[in-house]
């Protein structure tokens, strides 16, 4: 059972402040069991963010229209969950004049917020509450609730006069503070084709992916916090693209929201021609580093290079070398890997060893310390030790053999690293290897790897300093 402290917590850990402007798109059912309820939620709630403002939609879309057209906002229910009806309530908080899509809120500048909102004529007009949280440079929480929920959306698609998205205008009327009522004529939403909100979904994974959201977890509830003004830029560049990206459920193409990073190259001199070493080493001098496995027949059923390769390719360049450690017992050979040359190493969560100590005794060589996943691995079994890392190393194969194919599904273990990575503010490289080539180096990169280790594909090649440039984008 979760208490208020349980609850306050977790918003720290998904790096809110007391002074953020954010709103709340919620599910109380998917928080789990707390004490005291609902009621403890919005505690924490409004205890936390004590010097910002706090916001819950109150929306009334669902009931205000030709027939009941008077908006009361102090009687009229939120048709948009438990928590918002009891927050609208709560001493403090003040609800919009917005005849459906208005909002509670809680804060010394909450008047200020939702000040003229009788005045709007669509849902989301840009000088409107929606559009204020582009100024206030807004956190938009999903807490247990999916992108479907992402009323702002609605907000560019308005300002961008998106057709097929407004119906014709009726007449309301708002009962003010005074007791008199304000005329409004106004226009609600409506598609030809149904709910559009409905395929708001779809943008999940470009806003993690280009890491203008990110994922958390309150309670049980699984989060998304997405930045409303990169929100609002993106939407509105994906909008003039493509007028109609939110017609249908089918995913945003990546092209429209690819993240362009420079990729860093790591040769993997597994798939070279080892009789002429320093010639195949040559042919690649503008990698960032040279990659050479090193493989037990115990850990895993092949063997490969060991202590002369690594010296031998230590002489022959100033490339760093990045050695990764296929071996049951890393601990016995560390030491004479890091004098061989190696200027990273990584080893293996699977191995039967303490990987605390592995990692203090590759720093004790000053040689950065890297863990190795594979494929079967949780990517969360590394986040103990994320800042004791220089990298983690995903394998996008079973490790032991060179030639496999690519295992596009280990890139969600990628994304989930990189959002970690990212919400504890650290520069922790990310190297995926195994099967990468440049059908899939984009998706790749774009997953957040920030490391290929390339060998078939590349000593394939008959100018590979082309290639690596290629692929370093």
């Amino acid at each position: 059972m979760y208490t208020k402290e349980d609850l306050k917590r977790h918003l720290a850990e998904m790096n809110f402040f007391p002074w953020d402007t954010v709103l709340v798109h919620s599910s109380m059912k998917s928080i789990g069991e707390v004490e005291g309820g609902a009621d403890t939620v919005l505690d924490a709630f409004c205890e936390y963010f004590c010097d910002g403002l706090l916001i819950f939609p109150t929306h009334t879309w669902a009931t205000i229209n030709e027939k009941h057209y008077i908006y009361d906002p102090d009687k009229e229910p939120s048709c948009v969950g438990l928590l918002t009806n009891m927050f609208m309530k709560r001493e403090g908080v003040v609800r919009s004049l917005h005849p459906t899509h208005s909002v509670a809120v809680l804060g010394q500048r909450a008047k200020e917020f939702i000040e003229g909102e009788e005045n709007a004529t669509t849902p989301c007009p840009r000088n409107g509450c929606w559009g204020r949280l582009i100024e206030e440079r807004a956190k938009i929480l999903f807490l247990g609730c999916p992108l479907t929920k992402f009323t702002f959306v609605h907000g560019p698609e308005e300002w961008l006069d998106i057709p097929d998205r407004l119906a014709p205008a009726i007449d309301l009327k708002i009962k003010m503070p005074d007791g008199t009522y304000h005329d409004s004529s106004f226009h609600k939403h409506q598609c030809s084709f149904g709910n559009v909100s409905d395929n708001f979904g779809k943008l999940t994974e470009p806003l993690l992916s280009k890491g203008i959201a990110q994922r958390g977890k309150f309670g049980d509830a699984d989060c998304i916090i997405a930045d409303a003004a990169r929100s609002s830029d993106f939407v509105m560049r994906l909008l003039q693209t493509d007028p109609e990206i939110f017609n249908d459920p089918d995913p945003i193409p990546e092209e429209y929201y690819a993240v362009r990073r420079k990729m860093k190259i790591s040769p993997s001199i597994l798939a070279c021609d080892v009789a002429n070493l320093e010639k195949e080493i040559n042919s690649v001098p503008n990698a960032d580093f040279i990659h050479i496995d090193i493989m037990d027949g115990h850990f895993v059923p092949n063997l490969s290079f060991g202590l002369p390769i690594v010296r031998a390719v230590n002489d022959l360049t100033d490339i760093p070398l990045d050695l990764h450690l296929m071996m049951s017992n890393p601990s016995k050979y560390i030491e004479a890997f890091a004098k061989a040359g190696a200027d990273m190493i990584s080893v293996h969560y699977e191995v039967d060893e303490d990987l605390s100590e592995l990692i203090s005794l590759i720093e004790s060589f000053n040689v950065k310390p890297a863990v190795a996943l594979k494929p079967a691995t949780p990517v969360e079994v590394v986040y103990p030790y994320l800042d004791r890392l220089a990298s983690v190393l995903i394998m996008t194969v079973e490790p032991g053999f060179g030639g496999q194919s690519f295992h596009a599904e280990c890139l969600e273990k990628v994304r989930k690293l990189r959002a970690e990575i990212r919400k504890r503010g650290l520069s922790v490289e990310i190297e995926a290897d195994g099967g990468i080539n440049t059908s899939n180096i984009g998706l790749v990169s774009n997953s957040g790897v920030s490391i290929a280790v390339m060998g078939t594909a590349l000593f394939k090649e008959s100018d590979r300093e082309a290639f690596v440039d290629r692929c370093k984008g």
